[in-house]
């Protein structure tokens, strides 16, 4: 039965398996970029009720250490896990389903404004390779998000973990995902204050199915996949030269 339960609620955070993968990807036109960029609210009542009760825990908050920004798969990161790897001060404003144009829209959000983040964890785009979206189209969205981002919170160090693997095998829009990824690393070059977590995709990656990082959906983590980004990210953090 709770197995049952928990893959009910996993459907209901909303990353989905998503459409096929396209070997030749046309180019981006205005359709596809507005979608990825026009900020709108959460698609469903599930992600909009988690949307409005960390808004609400976020104007409480002054000058918290480390904020966590993403999808299910960072509202799902469970809270020791966190504190292992981020500290004692951390907020997590995870909100499934979550694609790019749902934080734009979160972060237009005033309540938003008073954490004022030294650090901001950012994990976003899985949903957007899920439903189909072309490369072109979220990296735009991604870097919409930077910006927006960085104009609330003033330029604060971000640690990143690239789009992870998903599906059975790692195999779902593969290439794609590692071409974006690629894209995303030089969004965060040109930015600079950037912690780019390359450690994640080797620890994460699966050649054999069932993948045991993974839960049943081979999209969200499973305990030892959380423990495993988890430690990517500290031994990242604390290299030496790291920002």
């Amino acid at each position: 039965m709770r197995r049952r339960l928990r893959a009910g609620a996993l459907v209901a955070l909303g990353l989905l398996a998503g459409a096929p993968a396209r070997a030749d990807e046309a180019a981006c036109d205005s359709a596809d970029t507005t979608v990825t960029t026009f900020p709108v609210p959460p698609q469903s009542a599930l992600a909009y009720r988690r949307a409005e009760t960390i808004a609400a825990a976020a104007s409480q908050r002054r000058g918290v250490e480390v904020v966590l920004l993403g999808d299910s798969l960072t509202q799902l990161w469970p809270d020791a896990s966190v504190r292992d790897t981020f500290g004692a001060d951390v907020l997590n404003l995870g909100v499934g389903s979550d694609r790019t144009q749902n934080v734009l829209w979160r972060l237009e959000d005033a309540r938003y404004a008073a954490l004022a983040p030294r650090t901001v964890f950012l994990m976003l785009g899985t949903n957007n390779l899920g439903y189909g979206d072309k490369v072109c189209a979220i990296r735009e969205g991604l870097r919409r998000v930077l910006e927006r981002l960085d104009a609330v919170w003033g330029k604060p160090r971000l640690v990143v973990v690239g789009i992870l693997p998903r599906g059975r095998k790692s195999a779902f829009r593969d290439a794609e995902r590692l071409r974006l990824n690629a894209e995303w690393a030089t969004l965060l070059a040109e930015r600079g204050n950037a912690v780019i977590v390359d450690g994640a995709e080797l620890a994460l990656r699966c050649d054999e199915d069932p993948c045991p990082a993974f839960a049943p959906d081979t999209v969200h983590l499973a305990p030892p996949g959380y423990a495993a980004l988890g430690a990517a990210i500290r031994r990242q953090w604390d290299a030496p030269g790291t920002p």
